[in-house]
Order: structure tokens, then sequence, then C-alpha cells
């Protein structure tokens, strides 16, 4: 029998790759995750979010630490997220996504850790089984998923470089400090 502790867990969430790469920037990072309906309602504080980019990136980029979760009604979400800034999203985007919502989720986070190289799919699914999905929504990884067995686990604990990466209009760069 397993017994619950109140220790930190780490969850994946798929992310749309310009929003994916947004918390990592090196300037005014992205420090607010927009969701819908009742998601991530088992976040805490200190919890870990491994930020998966969706396709065509298809990659995991780094790692992020809840601040806090809230329900908030869509205005109020937009005055918190101060008009979209945080959250790094025009008010038309912000409008479209919560058209016809009455409230809205949001996960600030803190601490985003960019890891030395992406972690493609295939090395996911090589490490995690051949049938492995990113998630929809969020999954909790388990202790087996963040074990370091070999050099294709996804080991958070184990960065030792840091990456920043610059918000430039034509492209994102990266640059190891």
């Amino acid at each position: 029998m397993k017994i619950e502790t109140n220790s930190p867990n780490t969850y994946l969430i798929s992310v749309r790759p310009v929003w994916a790469s947004a918390f990592f920037l090196s300037h005014n990072p992205k420090t607010i995750e927009l969701r819908k309906g009742s998601f991530g309602t088992s976040l805490k504080p200190g919890d870990s979010i491994v930020i998966y980019a969706t396709m065509p990136v298809a990659e995991i980029l780094g790692i992020v630490k809840v601040v806090k979760r809230e329900s908030l009604a869509v205005d109020r979400l937009w005055q918190q997220s101060k008009q979209g800034k945080l959250a790094k999203v025009s008010r038309d985007q912000f409008d479209a996504y919560y058209a016809n919502q009455e409230s809205g989720i949001g996960v600030w986070v803190s601490a985003a850790e960019l890891f030395p190289s992406p972690i493609a799919l295939p090395k996911l699914r090589q490490n995690w089984g051949p049938r492995w999905q990113p998630p929809q929504q969020i999954q909790k990884l388990t202790d087996d998923q963040m074990a370091a067995r070999s050099h294709h686990s996804l080991n958070i604990d184990n960065t030792t470089e840091r990456y920043l990466v610059t918000d430039e209009p034509s492209r994102t760069v990266l640059s190891v400090i």
C-alpha cells in the first residue's frame, strides 16, 4: 500500500510551440498558463510542470514550478494576467479561447528552466513505450517515468546547463548562460 504524502508532484502538459517557448524567454517570460474547464485541479504550489511543445516541434523543452492555480471569472482572469502580458496572449486570442466561457483557469508559474537539449517524442516513446501519447490536458508523471535509467530518460534533477530564450521578431534564439 502506497501512502500519499504532501511532497511535490511532477506533471506534463502539452502547449502549442509559441506559448511553450514563451515560458523560457530571458526577458518577461510567460508566467501564467491559461486553461479551461477543471484543468489541473490537483496542482498545488511547489509542484513541477514539464512543458511539452506540441507538433510540429514535438519535444519537451523544460520545466516550471507552480506558484498557484486559480479558477476565476474570465474578465478577472484577463485582469490578473495583466491584460494577457503574463500569458503572452493578445485580447483577441484570449477572447477567442474563452468564447462562451464564464470562468477560466490560471496556473501561475516561476523558476522556468530550459533543458540543455529538448527531449523529442521518439525518445520519449523509446523510454515510456511506443504507444505513449502526449496528454491532451495534463498527466502526472510516475516515479518510473522520472527515474534516470538511461541517458534517454527524463531526469529533471540532472540538468546542469541553463539556457535562455530571447524573443526576436524573426526567430527564437537559445543561448547558454
